[in-house]
């Protein structure tokens, strides 16, 4: 019974980040497009506005290897929810752009009410990804 409900649990988790990117692009690709867009595993096409990735440009050095979208994984501890982000460039970015420094074995780590003011810059060049902890 365990086994299946665990196996439910990560179905409902799969279908929830159906939204997430099938591949990410670089943030120097995406600036040579008119329009840039990411693929995401249902076959959804997502605009980024360009304003965000010129945003982005500013405060990075390396945008051949920058990837969008920026991926905040949220993840229940508890009765507290945080965010992790987990790739190095986009803790960097995030870290030096918001002030935000409290990283936990190499991951940046966010409190919920902290994604507010990186979501309402970024809008559409960041992502949630849910994750659960059994």
């Amino acid at each position: 019974m365990e086994e299946m409900t665990e196996r439910m649990l990560a179905k409902m988790v799969e279908a929830m980040n159906i939204h997430l990117p099938k591949k990410s692009r670089s943030l120097a690709e995406m600036l040579k497009e008119d329009y840039p867009k990411i693929v995401a595993r249902d076959g959804n096409e997502y605009l980024i506005e360009r304003r965000e990735l010129e945003f982005i440009a500013q405060h990075v050095e390396d945008v051949e290897n920058f990837k969008i979208p920026i991926i905040l994984e949220m993840c229940g501890v508890g009765d507290t929810r945080l965010i992790y982000v987990k790739d190095r460039l986009h803790a960097e970015f995030i870290k030096r752009v918001f002030g935000y420094d409290r990283f936990v074995e190499g991951n940046l780590v966010l409190h919920l009410h902290e994604i507010v003011p990186i979501r309402r810059k970024l809008r559409t060049a960041t992502q949630i990804a849910y994750r659960v902890m059994l």
